[in-house]
C-alpha cells in the first residue's frame, strides 16, 4: 500500500509539473505580467472612453463612423510604422488563405460596428448596452463551435452574473423593437465571431502571426470598409469635422488623443486575445464597463442608482468567480463542430517529442513545434524557442496541457484572485 501511495503521489507531482522555487517564481512573474497587462488595457480603454466623451460633449462631434474610421487609420499607420522600424518581428509572407481569414475578420468588425450604430436609431443606449452585455455568451458558443474549446459547466454558469449584472445596471428598459433588437443581436454575433477568429489567427502555428502584424493587416482592410460605410451613412462628416476644428482649438488635440489611444487599445486587445483567449477577453470587456462607469462617476459626477450599484456588484462577483473557476476547472479541446478549417488543436506528445520535448512536456516545454510557442487560444507554453527560431510566448500562468482520453484539458492560474 505504501508503495502504491508513493507511486500515485509521484505521478500526481509529475502531472502538476515542477515545484521548484524557480518554477514557482516563473509562474508568479507570468501572473504579475498578465495582471499588469490587463491593468494597462483597462487604463487605456477608460482613457479612450473619457477622451471620446469629452470630444462629443465639448465639441458636439457625433460622426461615430468617421471616428471609428480615424481610429482604424491611426492603428494602420502606427502598426506599419512599428513593423518598418523593426520594433516587432518582421511580418512573414502572407498566404492567400491567411489574407482571406483576415478579410473575414475585418468584415465582421465592420458589420458589428454598422449594426450596433444602426440599432441606436431604434433602441435607447442603455438597452443597447444591456443586449451587448450578452456578448460573452455568444463568444462561449462560437469558441466551442469554431475552436473546439469547451469550458466546464460551472464556468459557463459563472457567465450569468457577468451578463445579468450589466443588464441590471443599464436599467433593464423593456423597450423592445424588433428591428433594433435584430440589429443588436447581429452586432453581438459578429463581435463574438470577430473575437474568436482573432484568437484563432493569433494562436495558429501554421501562420505564426504576430499581434502587431495582424493589427496592420486588419486595420488596413477595416479602414477600406469603414470608408465606404462612412461615405454612405455620414456623407457630410468631414465637413462637420473641419468646421469643428475651425471653431474649437481643442478639437484637434482631443481627436489626436482619441486616435492614439485607439491604437494602443487595439494592440493590447490583440495581445490579450492571444494570451487569454476569446471568452476571457469578452468577460474582461464586461468588467471594463463596470470600471468605466465608476471612473465616469468620479470624473463627470454622473448620478448613480441603486440598480446600477447592484448590477455592477453582480458583474464584479461574476468576473472573480469566472477567474477562479477557469483555474480549477480547465477547458477541454474537442473536435470543433463547425471550424475544422479554423480550429487549432494542441499538438500531440508524439509531435512534441519529434521537436525535442519529452512525452510529458509536449505542450509545456519550450519548443514551438511541441505546442509551445503559439498554442491554442488560451494554451501557449512557457517561454522557449519556437520552430522558426523565434522566442515562444509566455502564456498566462505558464499552463500545461494534459492529454486526456476525450480531449486536451488546459490549466491556468486564476485571473483576478
Amino acid at each position: 500500500m505504501t508503495k502504491v501511495a508513493e507511486q500515485r503521489i509521484s505521478s500526481d507531482a509529475a502531472m502538476r509539473g515542477p515545484t521548484t522555487a524557480p518554477a514557482r517564481c516563473g509562474r508568479l512573474m507570468d501572473y504579475i505580467q498578465i495582471i499588469l497587462l490587463v491593468v494597462v488595457w483597462y487604463t487605456i480603454n477608460i482613457s479612450l472612453i473619457i477622451s471620446n466623451k469629452w470630444l462629443i460633449s465639448e465639441t458636439g462631434f457625433h460622426s461615430t463612423s468617421l471616428l471609428t474610421l480615424l481610429h482604424m487609420l491611426s492603428s494602420c499607420m502606427a502598426s506599419n510604422m512599428a513593423l518598418a522600424l523593426g520594433l516587432c518581428p518582421p511580418r512573414p509572407a502572407a498566404s492567400p488563405a491567411l489574407m482571406g481569414r483576415v478579410a473575414v475578420l475585418a468584415a465582421s468588425f465592420t458589420v458589428a460596428v454598422a449594426s450596433c450604430m444602426a440599432s441606436l436609431a431604434y433602441l435607447p443606449a442603455s438597452f443597447v448596452q444591456a443586449i451587448g452585455s450578452t456578448t460573452p455568451g455568444f463568444t462561449a458558443v462560437l469558441a466551442f463551435l469554431l475552436q473546439g474549446r469547451r469550458e466546464a459547466v460551472v464556468t459557463y454558469t459563472a457567465l450569468l452574473p457577468v451578463v445579468v449584472g450589466i443588464v441590471v445596471a443599464s436599467g433593464g428598459e423593456p423597450q423592445f423593437q424588433l428591428v433594433g433588437m435584430a440589429l443588436q443581436v447581429v452586432a453581438c454575433l459578429f463581435r463574438s465571431f470577430k473575437t474568436v477568429l482573432q484568437a484563432v489567427l493569433l494562436t495558429d502555428e501554421r501562420d505564426r502571426i504576430h499581434p502587431m502584424t495582424l493589427l496592420a493587416y486588419t486595420s488596413a482592410m477595416s479602414s477600406a470598409l469603414l470608408a465606404l460605410l462612412t461615405a454612405v451613412t455620414e456623407p457630410h462628416s468631414l465637413a462637420q469635422a473641419a468646421a469643428l476644428h475651425a471653431r474649437y482649438r481643442h478639437f484637434a488635440p482631443l481627436l489626436a488623443a482619441s486616435c492614439g489611444l485607439a491604437f494602443f487599445a487595439n494592440w493590447i486587445n490583440f495581445i490579450i486575445s492571444k494570451r487569454l483567449g476569446a471568452l476571457t477577453l469578452q468577460v474582461l470587456g464586461n468588467f471594463k464597463n463596470v470600471v468605466a462607469a465608476m471612473t465616469s462617476v468620479a470624473v463627470f459626477a454622473n448620478p448613480v442608482t441603486g440598480a446600477g450599484l447592484a448590477g455592477y456588484g453582480m458583474t464584479t462577483l461574476g468576473v472573480f468567480a469566472y477567474s477562479h473557476l477557469v483555474h480549477h476547472y480547465p477547458a477541454e479541446w474537442v473536435p470543433a463542430p463547425l471550424g475544422a478549417a479554423l480550429a487549432y488543436r494542441p499538438p500531440s506528445s508524439t509531435a512534441a517529442a519529434a521537436d525535442g520535448a519529452g512525452p510529458d512536456e509536449g505542450s509545456s516545454g519550450g519548443g514551438g513545434g511541441g505546442g509551445g510557442g503559439k498554442g491554442a487560444s488560451n494554451g501557449k507554453a512557457t517561454a522557449g524557442t519556437g520552430a522558426n527560431g523565434q522566442l515562444g510566448d509566455v502564456e498566462y500562468g505558464g499552463p500545461r496541457f494534459k492529454r486526456a482520453s476525450r480531449g486536451t484539458t488546459e490549466e491556468r492560474l486564476p485571473l483576478l484572485g
